[in-house]
């Protein structure tokens, strides 16, 4: 009897690669000791530095989980995903698998699975009942940390990394694309004049998880009109995919004292955020101390030498910042604790991002009438220069 696949990924589905991806397999006729499981990528390519797996026969029965070996293949660390000039394919947050099951001790025909996508995806606590990634592909459909409420993601104010990330997909003969209605006011709502229907093709990235700029010059160089003709000035905008109506305006900057950070999102993808908030900068510095040479009796004019000069080595300083006092709708609740909580941040300074850790501990998001009360201290990740 050949082996058989009693359970596998659905063909084509959408996983999370940090949840369990279950396979079981059974081979009765001659019950090996142990059945063999490689995880291989769609084009039954073998991956570096992913080993065999060997299953040993539970109750006749062979198992296998895929996600052990997908969560070291994901990487939501890398640097993917912050163009702002071209449409990236976030080939480290996703791939196409198949696994391939064989018996090395009875030399039967080798079992390859379904193919199956798998996301470097953390859903909140969906996985209690919904081990895929469709809640956040197919449900909301933009990959953005906060949660819809009547239709409408929590609103974002333009910054210098903006950008949309989603996983086209056929429906149909019918293309997929993305729409961005403009306006001309800062800050539209859905009685607003339309100024103009934008369109971007997104057909050539079927199947593919990408992350596409939002900024003014990859807008006018990328999307089309709906109807012909060319696009005015863009202030505002709301933001959909074909096939959902769930959409996210993005608001013209209109505040001071503004700071942009990039983090990485609980579906294991680049998102920026903005808070208004003064300065608060603290350097704090430590080091050790040495006695410079000799002692020298002869003084200066108007003081004696009493001993050797104490002087400072191997001096560390660390930037660290407070952000203060943050009053935001209610509906930025996931996306403050996405932030937060985040495996990697930055802060966007004269338009390039410095890497930053948010200091540990206790946060406190307090919900009140007027919306969500929120505050933190972040540190730079790298430490200043000293002398030696």
């Amino acid at each position: 009897m050949a082996i058989a696949l009693t359970l596998q990924p659905t063909a084509d589905g959408l996983y999370s690669g940090y949840l369990p991806v279950k396979f079981t397999a059974k081979e009765v006729t001659n019950s090996p000791a142990y059945l063999e499981f490689d995880l291989k990528t769609s084009a039954g390519a073998s991956i570096t530095g992913v080993p065999t797996y060997r299953a040993t026969s539970i109750g006749g029965e062979y198992f296998f989980d895929a996600s052990n070996y997908l969560k070291s293949i994901l990487d939501v660390r890398s640097s993917q995903g912050l163009s702002t000039t071209a449409i990236e394919e976030l080939t480290d947050s996703y791939g196409k698998f198949e696994v391939v099951v064989s018996d090395p001790i009875n030399g039967l025909t080798d079992l390859t699975s379904n193919e199956f996508y798998a996301f470097a995806n953390i859903d909140g606590l969906r996985y209690l009942n919904d081990e895929t990634a469709n809640d956040g592909i197919n449900r909301k459909g933009l990959l953005y940390s906060s949660e819809i409420s009547s239709g409408y993601y929590a609103p974002k104010f333009r910054g210098e990394y903006d950008r949309v990330i989603l996983f086209p997909q056929m429906n149909g003969l019918a293309a997929p694309h993305i729409n961005l209605a403009t306006y001309t006011e800062n800050r539209p709502n859905t009685g607003s004049t339309i100024s103009q229907n934008l369109r971007l093709d997104t057909s050539p990235y079927v199947d593919k998880l990408i992350s596409v700029p939002l900024n003014n010059s990859f807008i006018v160089s990328n999307f089309s009109v709906f109807g012909g003709g060319f696009i005015s000035s863009i202030n505002s905008f709301k933001l959909t995919r074909a096939f959902s109506t769930n959409a996210m305006f993005y608001y013209k900057e209109d505040r001071c004292n503004i700071n942009e950070f990039v983090f990485v999102n609980k579906y294991g993808v680049k998102e920026n955020i903005k808070f208004q908030s003064y300065d608060y900068e603290r350097l704090r510095t430590k080091g050790d101390e040495f006695v410079a040479g000799g002692f020298n009796a002869n003084g200066n004019t108007n003081f004696f030498n009493t001993s050797a000069d104490t002087e400072l080595i191997n001096q560390e300083t660390v930037e660290r910042y407070q952000i203060k006092g943050q009053m935001l709708p209610s509906i930025h609740k996931e996306t403050l604790k996405d932030f937060i909580t985040s495996p990697k941040q930055g802060v966007v300074v004269d338009g390039e991002i410095r890497s930053i850790i948010v200091n540990g501990g206790n946060f406190k998001i307090v919900e009140k009438s007027r919306g969500v009360e929120f505050g933190f201290t972040y540190r730079m990740s790298q430490k200043k220069l000293s002398f030696r």
